[in-house]
């Protein structure tokens, strides 16, 4: 452990520490000046704004390159370092176009940002012509850049060489004609490109999903979970109003790092896709929920029950007592082998949806399309929560000689056309819940919106069943139907679904 003293303050940290990161813990979270520092790449050192004075060396030093050392005396805010900071801020503007009002980033610009805290409000430097570049190139299908913005700071760069490890960007010339950009014939085309936007200080690297949409400083912001995958990379969902403009990776040192990737960041689209299911129907008719309820009025039974694992913990948990009471019905949990693709070794994960593992929590096992078609054959009256199991042939075939099936879904889909009730659920930007990651790691969401139309969440509709089939309890809350399954499922795990850790808990104890 190394003693240090940063502006007047004594702390203790770990040997081998950057004093970029001492000098952010003393000055209480509140960083360098900064543009090439990253903590999940390595250190390039060529913005020079994090320039510190230390007690015994003659210049100022970087403290991103510089690691702590017992006895160091530093001093952030001193005169010296903070005219130091201002002249480089005035260097890096030299040739910015300060197009701050039509640029995406303003309003989460480190540039802006820490010029207003740092800068020279009256330029110092006379520049007779600035250097014009490149000001909108499209590098990539997700990625534009406007290299006139650069600064230079290389993390886009260093991303590429060390996270993607695909090495699409470079800096290209020299002195003042330097510029990032990909090799003629070469585009940024990988799983994480958009990250190198996320990174990106000013506004060189911007998202052409995301550009010119929406203002950040209208953005409202709800912790959620990835569905994309089982990776479960924890996320911010940005939205106004009733609409999600993008997703942004939450950092989870245990899970997705500060990074995602680029089919989980786009999984957004399919809440806001034409074909949701807004009302319910009875027999492809639009109903109300009273009319579509009152179907099962005398009483609902059922012969078998299937979910799939596109499901929150919370709603799988519901499925044995509502199968129970509504007759003693068989239990699936779907498709064994649907929702698979391409994975890589970084992020993205073969399996493509979010609670796999959810599944073998609450004891639900999925089955072959066979086995499956069989056991609809043999049901009667099917309940199927989520997913799409019509989707394949068997399991389609079976289910059109089905006694009658009802369906709680987001989509019009096969499913949803053999359905003779279909009651619509909400997506997991419209409610509250908990996946289980592959690695058996419990993560809660947060709702953005309200349901689409009169859809409702699914486990309110299937405390409703349960219900009309004749059960004396049913939850009315989130919270009391989580106490429920921490004692069934969690109890003596410390596991507990109103109050998950920050990072998410593993089942079996570990948290964090």
């Amino acid at each position: 452990m190394a003693k240090l003293t940063i502006d007047g303050k004594e702390i203790v940290v770990p040997d081998g520490t950057r004093l970029f990161d001492a000098c952010t813990e003393a000055r209480g979270g509140d960083q360098l000046p900064h543009f090439c520092y990253h903590p999940d790449l390595s250190i390039a050192g060529v913005c020079r704004l994090c320039q510190v004075e230390v007690e015994g060396m003659p210049k100022l030093t970087i403290a991103c390159n510089t690691i702590v050392r017992d006895g160091m005396v530093v001093q952030t805010r001193s005169e010296r370092v903070q005219k130091a900071s201002k002249q480089i801020l005035e260097m890096h503007l030299i040739n910015h176009p300060v197009d701050c009002p039509i640029c995406d980033q303003a309003g989460e610009c480190g540039l802006q940002d820490q010029y207003m805290e740092y800068g020279l409000y009256d330029a110092k430097v006379e520049v007779p012509q600035k250097v014009n570049k490149r000001k909108v190139k499209v590098i990539g299908p997700q990625v534009i850049l406007d290299q006139e913005r650069c600064v230079l700071c290389s993390r886009c760069v260093r991303f590429c060489d060390e996270y993607s490890k695909t090495g699409e960007l470079g800096i290209f010339n020299r002195g003042d004609r330097a510029e990032i950009d990909v090799p003629e014939g070469v585009e940024l085309n990988n799983n994480y490109s958009m990250n190198t936007v996320d990174i990106c200080p000013v506004g060189a690297l911007t998202s052409r999903d995301f550009r010119f949409q929406k203002r950040v400083w209208m953005l409202k912001a709800a912790e959620s979970v990835c569905p994309g995958c089982a990776t479960g990379c924890n996320v911010r969902i940005d939205y106004e109003a009733d609409r999600i403009y993008r997703l942004k990776p939450r950092h989870n040192p245990e899970v997705n790092g500060r990074f995602m990737c680029d089919k989980g960041r786009m999984t957004y689209k399919t809440v806001h896709a034409s074909d949701r299911l807004e009302h319910p129907t009875m027999a492809g008719e639009k109903t109300d929920w009273s009319a579509a309820l009152a179907r099962f009025k005398d009483g609902l039974k059922l012969g078998l029950v299937i979910t799939s694992a596109h499901q929150s913990v919370e709603e799988m948990g519901l499925l044995k007592p509502l199968a129970q009471v509504a007759g003693g019905a068989q239990l699936s949990g779907g498709l064994a082998g649907s929702d698979m693709g391409e994975g890589d070794e970084i992020l993205l994960n073969a399996d493509r949806t979010p609670n796999r593992k959810g599944l073998e929590i609450v004891g639900l096992q999925e089955h072959a399309a066979a086995e499956l078609a069989e056991m609809i054959r043999a049901a009667g009256t099917v309940l199927i929560l989520g997913g799409n199991p019509a989707a394949d042939e068997q399991v389609a075939s079976a289910l059109k000689s089905a006694g009658e099936m009802i369906y709680i879904g987001t989509h019009a889909n096969e499913t949803a056309a053999l359905a003779a009730v279909v009651l619509p659920g909400c997506m997991w930007a419209e409610k509250a819940g908990t996946f289980t990651n592959k690695d058996g790691r419990l993560q809660g969401f947060k709702p953005a919106l309200k349901g689409r139309g009169s859809a409702r969440e699914d486990w309110r509709i299937l405390a409703e069943l349960m219900a009309l089939a004749g059960a004396e309890e049913v939850p009315v809350s989130l919270p009391l139907l989580r106490k429920a399954l921490n004692e069934d499922l969690f109890a003596g795990s410390g596991i507990n679904l109103n109050q998950l850790p920050v990072h998410g808990a593993c089942h079996g104890g570990e948290s964090e």
